[in-house]
């Protein structure tokens, strides 16, 4: 026999697995890597969402900063006293409750100022035909009895 040839019977002592394929194994590792891969998926969207409401946290619901709070705290004090605008104190800034007060008044009195010079409105006139184009007729023509 030579080394190519081609047999026809196999020898018993080659080692062929003559056993059925193990299904009840084949089976258990393939539903383990589906449970390992939906826990892996259920891992990473439980920290996904833990990351992100940490930074809706961080970004929108935190407490306010104390220079945050110092500045609405003066704010609100400069929108209720009466103080200066300026080092020269040459312009006075009234609480919010009293420049509406005094202006209602004033829309009261009728004395609103607004800064544009008082027009009377233009009256509108008839449109003008453009030249060499056929009259537009004021009533339309009636319908005459030798049609009915």
């Amino acid at each position: 026999m030579s080394d190519h040839e081609v047999r026809t019977h196999h020898d018993p002592s080659e080692g062929f697995d003559r056993d059925d394929p193990k299904a009840r194994l084949i089976f258990a590792i393939g539903a383990g890597s589906i449970v390992l891969l939906l826990l892996t998926i259920l891992a990473v969207q439980i920290y996904y969402e833990k990351i992100y409401q940490e930074a809706v946290y961080e970004k929108v619901l935190a407490p306010p900063s104390e220079q945050l709070l110092e500045l609405h705290s003066r704010e609100d004090w400069n929108l209720t006293h009466y103080g200066y605008t300026d080092l020269q104190k040459s312009h006075v800034r009234i609480p919010v409750d009293r420049a509406m007060e005094l202006f209602s008044q004033e829309a009261a009195a009728g004395k609103l100022f607004y800064p544009a010079k008082p027009t009377v409105p233009k009256k509108e006139e008839p449109e003008q035909p453009a030249p060499g184009a056929a009259p537009a007729a004021v009533n339309p023509p009636e319908a005459s009895d030798e049609h009915k």
